[in-house]
């Protein structure tokens, strides 16, 4: 097999393995985007993801929340734009999905 490999007790691990599970692992900066919409919002579901490799440029967000119930998809994204005008600010990239909780 070729690839970088450890070994890891009797397990062999291939380093795909591994950037696949630490890619599971919230960086900094996502879970400080997760813990400002959580606390802001009423969230039934939540996605924050850094696309951009890890160094915190790129995000996509996922938010699913009552506050959006009545907002169209502008108004709801202007919101989460708001919330997050600070970490806005140092981003070269956001996409943004939302939906209220009463489709």
């Amino acid at each position: 097999s070729s690839g970088i490999n450890a070994e890891y007790g009797q397990q062999r691990i291939h380093a795909s393995q591994v950037c696949r599970f630490l890619s599971t692992i919230p960086t900094p900066t996502e879970q400080s985007i997760k813990e400002k919409l959580v606390q802001s919002l009423k969230v039934e579901s939540i996605n924050v993801q850094d696309i951009s490799g890890g160094c915190g440029a790129m995000f996509q967000i996922y938010v699913q929340a009552e506050d959006f119930n009545g907002l169209r998809p502008l108004q709801q994204h202007k919101l989460i734009k708001t919330i997050l005008k600070d970490d806005v600010a140092n981003m070269h990239g956001l996409t943004l999905k939302t939906e209220p909780t009463n489709r």
